[in-house]
């Protein structure tokens, strides 16, 4: 192949179509992501919980790993005109800096902080889960490396089968046939076989996710990684790595705070309900993907079609969550035996609460991804520490003097505040809104390149 073909631009999809291949992948994603967390639970049982909180622990010291080169790279990638090999080298630089040093860095000393918090049990299965968890950062990391570049490259069908809390349909299904294969033949393995299924579940997605991208620089050579390539896409992409770990702290922080004060089955019984509402928000977060290098462009040239765009994305993601939602809402008990086993329909209260909290961020729409595309990053970065250091207090309290349900109130009243100042900052600083319409412009979807 030559170096003139390896260059050639990839045809994009319009953004209407990039939607429709979301929307297919977040059918497999869910039906794997239910498929995982239904297997793990007859697993584990009463340490699904520790399961839960291993798997959030991992996926967002994975993205600490990445320092934000994921977002800053489909961010260039999206602006690459055909031809420029400079910054396309400086993108495969920035792959090489996150592979080759950070996410392996990250990597080890998860497993040496695992291996020194993890106390009263056997060498085997401390080393195991260590192990286990060291492996499933760098993974982690990996997918949601590549996940970025296809999307900004173009590749919007594989991108699709990447994305999405689970990572994506293609992920979801191989973590959920791995764990399923765990529970038929090693039933008694434990935690430590739970994790190794997940990380196998991870391989053959990333491995061909790597071949694809390097099809678009196999022509250049960018040499050994150095310390000033280290200090560069750290510093490049600062902004973003603080974004990335305050929403994955947002987002899995009650569930670390219920596995530190409260009883074992409690963990088990919040951490269902909590894993559950988090699909409410797998179609906000995936579209935001999705849109992320268009509101980039759109932005940069003062197109006044953005508020219509995101809001009619809006409306789409509000369709599909409701299928989800009214479930969780009216029957969440009879939806939690169904899932996780009929000892976890205890958690209902719980579900119900969260779900209210969950379904504010797909209300508000894609309004930290508008402001983080169109150079307001820092600000959501304050917003986002902000809101984790009152869901770390607030939570922490209610837990120690209601329990459970306690805790649930708590993460649905900061969650609903942090999408509610997202929504009101958006349209003090940008002058647009981003919530659902009663007038989605679908036609614009069609005619805007994804």
């Amino acid at each position: 192949m030559t170096a003139q073909a390896v260059r050639r631009p990839v045809r994009r999809l319009s953004l209407a179509a990039a939607a429709v291949w979301f929307a297919l992948s977040y059918g497999g994603a869910i039906l794997g992501y239910l498929a995982v967390n239904a297997f793990a639970a007859r697993l584990l049982v009463d340490d699904f919980g520790y399961f839960v909180i291993a798997i959030s622990v991992s996926t967002v010291v994975g993205q600490l790993g990445l320092f934000g080169a994921h977002r800053g790279g489909l961010r260039e990638a999206a602006r690459l005109q055909p031809g420029d090999d400079d910054r396309l080298r400086e993108l495969r630089r920035a792959v090489w800096v996150v592979s080759a040093v950070t996410l392996p860095l990250t990597a080890a000393v998860t497993t040496a902080v695992t291996l020194a918090v993890m106390t009263g049990v056997d060498a085997g299965t401390r080393w195991s889960v260590a192990a286990g968890m060291g492996v499933l950062v760098w993974f982690g990391g990996q997918q949601k490396l590549w996940a970025n570049y296809l999307r900004g490259f173009g590749r919007v069908r594989f991108a699709s089968l990447l994305e999405g809390r689970s990572g994506g349909a293609f992920v979801a299904l191989c973590q959920g046939l791995s764990v399923g294969a765990v529970l038929l033949i090693a039933a008694g393995s434990g935690l430590p076989g739970a994790l190794a299924a997940m990380a196998v579940g991870f391989a053959i997605p990333v491995l061909l996710a790597w071949c694809v991208v390097a099809r678009h620089w196999r022509h250049l050579r960018v040499g050994f990684v150095s310390i000033a390539d280290v200090r560069a896409v750290v510093t490049k992409n600062r902004h973003f790595a603080s974004n990335m770990l305050g929403g994955s702290l947002n987002s899995y922080l009650e569930t670390w705070i219920a596995g530190l004060v409260l009883t074992g089955a409690s963990v088990s019984l919040f951490s269902a309900a909590h894993r559950l509402s988090l699909l409410l928000t797998i179609s906000i977060v995936s579209l935001g993907v999705v849109f992320s290098p268009v509101v980039s462009r759109l932005s940069d040239q003062g197109d006044g079609g953005l508020e219509p765009l995101l809001r009619t994305g809006a409306t789409l993601a509000t369709a599909v969550t409701a299928v989800l939602f009214l479930p969780m809402l009216v029957v969440p008990g009879p939806l939690l035996g169904a899932v996780y086993g009929d000892s976890f329909a205890a958690a209902a209260p719980m579900l119900v609460v969260l779900t209210l909290g969950a379904v504010s961020s797909v209300l508000t729409g894609m309004c930290a991804v508008a402001l983080t595309m169109s150079q307001h990053e820092a600000v959501v970065a304050k917003v986002q520490w902000a809101a984790v250091v009152v869901r770390a207090g607030l939570g922490a309290i209610l837990a120690l003097q209601f329990g459970a349900l306690g805790l649930a109130v708590s993460a649905a009243i900061v969650t609903s505040g942090l999408s509610v100042t997202f929504l009101l900052l958006t349209r003090r600083r940008l002058g647009i809104w981003t919530q659902p319409t009663l007038r989605p412009d679908l036609g614009l979807m069609r005619r805007t390149a994804g």
